[in-house]
């Protein structure tokens, strides 16, 4: 006999994503749309029905800066991300794109991957073998770049046929569905360009609706240039800009954010849509190889405290600090770096300690803020984030220190990124509405992930459902892969 929905949640208290107050409601679900928002007969039947009292139910969270272009394939299960609530990654930031393949950056473990050709085949290859979440993509600017010049370490202007392949690449990107470009302009090949060479790139995001995000040229003492810079992009192209990982880097810097988040807010009443996201924490990582080029290890430049999160072929490195390593090596800061970058090779990541927790916390509570782990999930002491970042946000911040409500940081987390990066019909309760959801108890919701044990799930989520599909069942995932490629306005 066939039921009235697949899945009932009863009893809900539901922020629906929107910013507003929580409101106690039903909520059923046929296939992978909400069907009925409202108070559900206690006669209807579904294959399975939750009750909800106590909890707190949301649109699945979006994490907006992710890196999980390759781990959807070797960890199709998704845990560090579905296990805290996320049900959709955009991924292809900070400029690592998937496209040209050949151009990419590699996963730092080596793990297998399928092959593409192209934004489109990356989608049809999501399609074949789904993951527990949704994927919207990015399309990285840096293997676009080193794809038509060849070489991403050559310093040099791209000539008029390179550049018209980069603009076809990304022609093409946006056709398959990206939901726009990045770039990371501290990292080789982005680092070489200039504003103009991205602008003409980017102009070809526009008859798409598509949008530009930024990890910018500096987070320390030219932060407001380099912000500059991604806006006077934007404006240039026509286009919404999207600044990653909102802070300043470095103690001699750390209040800079009070200027640039103003600097937001003056580009905003200009009529410029600017926006920001954020990890909730003190500590950034990145590849060990673009610190070291950034000059983060020079002589006469203050070193805070760097832990090796991943370290090919040297596991044993992994969770040691740069300074330990030094001392035991009885050898300077950067001859240490350069050791371990000769024996692990250019797949070594750490984590650095120079982000201020008032600047944190100014940029967190900022209208211009949405939420974003930035996580690397490779390693075994990658950056806590990967595992926390929204459940950190919601029981740290939201309840624990009232940095900002329960309902906005909600908003940051779903209906915001939804509307910025064109999400249609995602971060939002409501019917026909796809059914991603996560409910959460908002009494105990925490993260656990630390910097010595980064591998460990959050509490208080004991159900995440993702299209439709009960992903996470009483704080264990069920295996169910319900994810897939989401496009651009679909």
């Amino acid at each position: 006999m066939r039921k009235d929905y697949d899945l009932i949640i009863r009893n809900a208290s539901i922020y629906d994503g929107t910013g507003s107050d929580s409101f106690k409601n039903d909520i059923g679900i046929s296939g992978d749309r909400i069907t009925k928002l409202g108070t559900i007969p206690s006669t209807a039947s579904a294959n399975e029905i939750i009750n909800a009292e106590g909890f707190a139910v949301s649109p699945g969270f979006i994490d907006v800066h992710s890196h999980d272009d390759w781990l959807v394939f070797s960890e199709p299960t998704m845990d560090g991300k579905v296990m805290q609530g996320v049900t959709t990654v955009v991924n292809g930031n900070c400029g690592w794109g998937v496209h040209p393949q050949s151009a990419a950056r590699t996963p730092p473990d080596d793990s297998p991957v399928p092959v593409w050709n192209s934004y489109a085949d990356y989608f049809k290859v999501l399609a074949e073998r789904p993951p527990s979440v949704n994927v919207a993509m990015l399309a990285g600017f840096g293997p676009l770049r080193a794809g038509s010049i060849g070489n991403a370490s050559e310093e040099r202007p791209a000539s008029d046929s390179e550049l018209a392949q980069m603009c076809t690449w990304m022609r093409e990107a946006m056709e398959a569905g990206c939901v726009g470009m990045s770039t990371g302009l501290v990292y080789e090949p982005d680092r070489y360009a200039s504003l103009e060479e991205i602008a003409t790139v980017a102009r070809e995001l526009k008859p798409f609706n598509g949008l530009y995000a930024s990890h910018v040229r500096d987070e320390g003492e030219t932060l407001l240039e380099a912000h500059a810079e991604a806006i006077e992009i934007g404006q240039r192209a026509g286009i919404r800009v999207q600044i990653s990982h909102h802070k300043a880097q470095g103690q001699q810097w750390w209040g800079k954010v009070r200027d640039s988040l103003k600097q937001i807010e003056r580009a905003q009443a200009s009529g410029i849509d600017v926006t920001a996201d954020q990890y909730p924490y003190i500590a950034s990582s990145t590849r060990l190889a673009a610190m070291k080029q950034n000059g983060q290890f020079n002589s006469g430049v203050e070193i805070p405290k760097v832990l090796l999160a991943a370290v090919p072929d040297h596991a044993e490195w992994e969770g040691r600090s740069i300074e330990d390593l030094a001392l035991e090596w009885d050898i300077p800061i950067d001859q240490t770096v350069d050791r371990i970058l000769h024996q692990a090779g250019d797949g070594v990541f750490a984590v650095r300690f120079a982000i201020n927790e008032e600047d944190v916390r100014a940029v967190l509570k900022h209208p211009s803020t949405m939420i974003g782990s930035d996580g690397l999930g490779y390693g075994s002491k990658p950056h806590p984030r990967h595992f926390g970042t929204f459940p950190r946000v919601l029981g740290h911040y939201a309840r624990n220190e009232e940095v900002l409500s329960m309902k906005d940081a909600i908003h940051k987390m779903t209906g915001m990124p939804a509307a910025k990066f064109n999400l249609i019909d995602r971060g939002i309760i409501r019917e026909d509405a796809f059914a991603d959801l996560v409910i959460f108890d908002p009494l105990t919701i925490i993260d656990r992930a630390t910097y010595e044990n980064p591998r460990q799930n959050p509490t208080g989520v004991p159900w995440v459902i993702v299209n439709g599909s009960t992903t996470v069942r009483d704080s264990i995932h069920t295996g169910a892969l319900a994810g897939y490629g989401i496009r651009r306005g679909q």
